[in-house]
């Protein structure tokens, strides 16, 4: 066994998403001592890859190195991929291996009483999102192959007063989205029905652009976007309508609480 394999077996049975190590913990779970460039330089930390052994034996796992305060010996790493976790096959057995039902009304209260202190315990929900970068509206077609007709979060970012402002849409179909905008943009969502005008509010009305506004677009596809409960998590499955809007929704208030608007619009 090379001698950094034990590291990477580790951080492939981990569940978590981030992972706090110091470098004591490492080294204990490697069997031997760091190297003295290990605790004085970042750059050994580093996400290169290659011929760096070490490097490659967080990034084969799939993490990578977050940061690192060299100072306290401590190396935070971060999952590059949620799906697929330890975490989400011990669900599966759990669900698999759980009682279908129990024996009496009686057994049902017993069994509940015990399982609700753990039931009421504080919870942290929030949602990561990898975005993809298309490109300015105005030089990215109808037809363009950069927009699936996928589920998934379009985000429009203009400038408003000189400073970013967005609006997150929660889309059933980006590509459909994107051309419903395109088409209300020229104007052509005059008299049209619904999805491009609800209501007879055209859709660049219902996002308070005005149109030849400058606007950029990023997207939240299928497959990048991740639901964590208490910094553990799954893939969101973006293609279930709740799960899409709660993407949406957190995608939303975070960008409200950067100052950027954040409406959010079902499309």
């Amino acid at each position: 066994m090379a001698k950094y394999d034990p590291l990477r077996e580790h951080l492939a049975r981990l569940d978590e998403v981030v992972w706090a190590a110091k470098l004591e913990d490492l080294e204990q779970i490697l069997g031997s001592n760091l190297p003295m460039s290990a605790r004085e330089h970042r750059t050994w930390w580093a996400n290169s890859g290659g011929s760096l052994v070490h490097q490659n034996s967080w990034l084969d796992a799939g993490w990578r190195v977050d940061h690192t305060d060299l100072k306290r010996d401590l190396v935070v790493f971060r999952r590059l991929r949620i799906g697929g976790t330890a975490l989400a096959k011990a669900a599966r057995r759990i669900e698999a291996e759980a009682p279908k039902a129990t024996e009496t009304p009686a057994v049902d209260a017993a069994r509940l009483s015990q399982l609700m202190p753990a039931l009421r315990e504080s919870v942290s929900i929030t949602v990561r999102a990898e975005w993809t970068a298309i490109g300015a509206l105005a030089d990215i077609p109808c037809s363009s192959q950069m927009l699936p007709a996928d589920p998934g979060v379009y985000r429009l970012t203009r400038l408003r007063e000189g400073r970013p402002f967005t609006s997150i849409v929660d889309a059933r179909d980006l590509a459909g989205f994107h051309t419903a905008l395109r088409r209300s943009f020229k104007g052509l969502d005059q008299d049209e029905t619904p999805p491009d005008a609800v209501g007879g509010v055209r859709l660049i009305d219902r996002l308070g652009i005005d149109p030849g506004s400058a606007c950029e677009i990023d997207v939240v596809k299928p497959g990048n976007g991740w639901i964590l409960t208490d910094g553990r998590g799954r893939g969101a499955d973006l293609a279930k309508s709740q799960e899409r809007e709660l993407v949406a929704r957190l995608l939303a208030i975070q960008e409200r609480q950067a100052g950027r608007g954040g409406r959010l619009l079902r499309w």
